[in-house]
């Protein structure tokens, strides 16, 4: 039983060790790639930059703007009723800006671009691979790694940012809107405490989080879109996809939280 349990961790390592390194590979090839981009048209990139930008951004609009109202909403809701308990309502922007502006709006909004963006982005390339559009575009002398995750990884930065931007002040003012309703509290006082509660910290730690999600949600996803081999395997490496980067992305905000606050 116990040779059993060491055999198939020892396994488990192996193939998890396997996976970093060939992800680092792929991550290698694409930086290698920038030196052919040059040869590659830019109104194709700015095209499917475009693209991808308005799918990941302004589609998803609608629901970081419920998510975070509602979010939003509980929070502050919370916070108005409990805080006076305990004789710390004064700190009640420093509680507001770390719980919404530092950590929920970036790993909410980086949450619900997986779920759209990741999985369509893994799924897409997976499709375009069983299909062999990916090897004509290699056999017409296109480089296919920069010209696939190049643009989404464009797109992703500035679609995240402004959405993280987008969840926060919606949570901020339609938070404190709903928030009116069991609890008043003077828009000049809440706003001047959010205001006065706000540093350069938060400010440089939210445009960190965006580039870092950016990044590491569509590369892990073209990595996962690049592998299945049959149609058979899409699913499996979608949901491979969608599962890594929920956890890689939890991994990141940690990070950079630790990186901005304690380090």
């Amino acid at each position: 039983m116990i040779e059993q349990i060491i055999t198939t961790t020892g396994r488990k390592g192996i193939n998890i060790y396997k996976g970093m390194i060939d992800f680092s590979d792929f991550v290698k090839s694409i930086f290698t790639s920038f030196k052919s981009l040059r040869y590659l048209r830019f109104r194709s990139i700015y095209t499917i930059i475009i693209n991808q930008t308005r799918f990941t951004g302004v589609d998803a609009l609608a629901i970081v703007m419920i998510i975070a109202l509602l979010l939003g909403g509980t929070v502050i809701i919370q916070a108005l009723t409990s805080l006076p308990k305990f004789g710390v309502e004064g700190f009640l922007g420093n509680i507001l800006v770390i719980i919404i502006a530092r950590e929920l709006g970036p790993l909410a909004t980086a949450l619900i671009v997986i779920a759209r963006s990741g999985s369509a982005i893994a799924t897409e390339i997976a499709v375009q691979k069983w299909s062999r559009e990916i090897l004509s575009m290699e056999l017409m002398g296109i480089d296919t790694k920069l010209y696939i995750v190049f643009p989404r990884i464009v797109a992703s930065i500035l679609s995240i940012l402004g959405l993280i931007l987008i969840f926060d002040i919606v949570a901020f003012i339609g938070g404190y809107l709903i928030s009116q309703t069991v609890v008043y509290i003077p828009m000049d006082v809440f706003g001047q405490t959010l205001i006065d509660s706000f540093t350069f910290k938060d400010i440089a730690s939210t445009f960190f989080k965006s580039f870092m999600f950016g990044v590491t949600i569509p590369l892990i996803c073209c990595y996962y879109g690049l592998k299945p081999n049959s149609k058979f395997e899409i699913p499996i490496y979608v949901s491979k996809a969608v599962i890594r980067t929920l956890f890689i992305s939890i991994i990141v905000n940690i990070a950079v939280s630790t990186l901005f606050y304690l380090v």
